[in-house]
């Protein structure tokens, strides 16, 4: 009676093989070329933070549409300033945001020495996390590299800052040059926490990193899984550019025709269905002018 389970266990792991198989980047790139790509959801991963992650930027307000309904004008309510806003929070929060609001104008030592000092003052504060995060961003932008891996190794493994710190801690590493650590960063992220907003993000620097390393094949599987899993995102026309450049360049999968075709579905995106994120890539003239060095080095006979 025991060669039933076996028989159903093996159906099942080679239905599990056949699935992965049917969803491999050779099978992407080819639902990519004819146009039948579906966008799916990313797998499961097999870690969830305590607490949503927070974003890595303060997202930006969005504007509400005037209510002109009645004709008449809208009551003007006084609007407290900005000051008096930070000062009715919290003094930890008070000290996180007025960082916060340094590090974008570009003023990191100051900065600086308000997450440390929320760190000092507040060390069972629910921002401490976000500070550090902060600091190691810091240390990153200034070049002090040693000091932003030690940085975003701080946050522990239970909390919501800590998906990004790995994505940090990766793309630290890849600027020092330890492009090993880098990978297994990313890696971790991508695979423990798929629905992170940075999961995309640490697909695409693997990617950037594999083809730099002459990994073609690893390289596409990086940008195929942002375009079957986070069509969505910002990321997406950076990932049709980096499978046109693995198709370009790397030499075991080089393919000319396909690198023109992907240029040419990017240019299409952009110019003629004007999705959001080709339209307005900062890539787009460089696809253009990597598509008319291919068609003018490779397809010189065609009308």
């Amino acid at each position: 009676m025991k060669t039933l389970p076996l028989l159903l266990s093996f159906i099942l792991a080679l239905t599990s093989a056949q699935a992965r198989q049917k969803e491999g980047p050779d099978a992407i790139v080819k639902s990519i070329l004819d146009g039948s790509i579906e966008e799916s959801s990313p797998p499961a991963g097999n870690k969830k933070p305590d607490k949503p992650a927070a974003k890595t930027e303060p997202k930006a307000a969005v504007k509400q549409p005037a209510d002109d309904t009645a004709g008449a004008k809208p009551k003007k309510e006084k609007k407290p300033k900005a000051e008096e806003k930070l000062q009715a929070l919290p003094p930890d929060e008070i000290l996180l945001k007025t960082g916060i609001q340094l590090f974008n104008s570009g003023l990191f030592e100051p900065a600086l020495v308000k997450f440390r000092e929320l760190r000092t003052r507040y060390p069972e504060s629910q921002f401490t996390d976000k500070a550090s995060m902060w600091i190691g961003r810091i240390h990153l932008n200034e070049g002090r590299l040693d000091e932003a891996i030690k940085e975003f190794s701080t946050v522990p493994e239970d909390r919501g800052e800590y998906p990004a710190s790995l994505y940090f801690s990766g793309d630290t590493n890849y600027r020092k040059g330890n492009t090993s650590a880098a990978i297994e960063f990313l890696v971790k992220l991508s695979a423990q926490f798929p629905d992170h907003e940075l999961a995309d993000d640490a697909y695409l620097l693997l990617g950037t990193i594999y083809l730099n390393e002459g990994k073609g094949g690893q390289a596409l599987e990086s940008a195929t899984r942002i375009v079957k899993y986070y069509a969505r995102r910002e990321t997406i026309d950076d990932a049709y550019y980096l499978m046109g450049k693995v198709f370009e360049k790397d030499p075991a999968l080089r393919d000319i025709e396909s690198a023109r075709r992907i240029y040419q579905i990017f240019i299409k995106k952009a110019r003629e269905e004007k999705q959001p994120y080709f339209e307005n890539s900062p890539l787009l003239q460089r696809v253009e002018k990597d598509l008319r060095a291919i068609e003018s080095s490779y397809f010189k006979m065609e009308n």
